[in-house]
């Protein structure tokens, strides 16, 4: 079970695209608070995978089909109980370790497109890049970072995947009702 992540100020944040030392990546800006959930702090992983293929192409999946939850969608991918695929792309992301966390998974197609906006030039431009998100049986949602406007491939389409882990963000308030 991944243990839920402790927040973060947002005042400690680093400038965009640059590591936040002690929370395993480089800092790709704020989650929105989408159905009642509060903000979040996006990690993105400085290492990816190379020659990934998202998976299970001809086949829907049970879950995995969340726009903003990354997490959920890859322990679905993860613990896929089909032997005809792996989901490479999620195994990657959901076993990356950094700075002591293990909280990583495959970004959402919402946390994805969060890296594009604020990130964009810490990608291979002329790369795929999957999401956790599946579109239909044949094809899942990903982004290419050259401007190229594709966000969907088919499953079987070797790509890169970056980790991404979500922190909620602790207000000041929050700090000190804790001490």
């Amino acid at each position: 079970m991944i243990e839920p992540p402790v927040g973060v100020r947002l005042a400690d944040a680093p400038p965009l695209g640059e590591y936040w030392t002690g929370q395993g990546g480089l800092y790709a800006g704020v989650i929105p608070d989408y159905e009642g959930h509060h903000p979040r702090v996006l990690i993105v992983s400085e290492h990816e995978a190379v020659d990934v293929a998202w998976g299970g192409a001809g086949e829907t999946e049970d879950g995995a089909h969340d726009r903003s939850n990354g997490r959920s969608n890859t322990q679905d991918l993860v613990g896929c109980r089909k032997l005809s695929h792996a989901h490479d792309a999620a195994r990657y992301a959901a076993h990356y370790e950094r700075d002591g966390h293990k909280d990583f998974h495959l970004p959402s197609r919402s946390e994805l497109d969060i890296a594009y906006k604020t990130i964009n030039d810490t990608f291979e431009e002329t790369a795929w890049y999957w999401s956790s998100t599946e579109q239909t049986r044949l094809l899942a949602w990903g982004r290419n970072f050259g401007g190229a406007h594709i966000e969907s491939n088919f499953k079987d389409i070797r790509g890169r995947a970056v980790a991404v882990r979500t922190v909620p963000i602790i207000e000041d308030d929050d700090v000190t009702k804790r001490s």
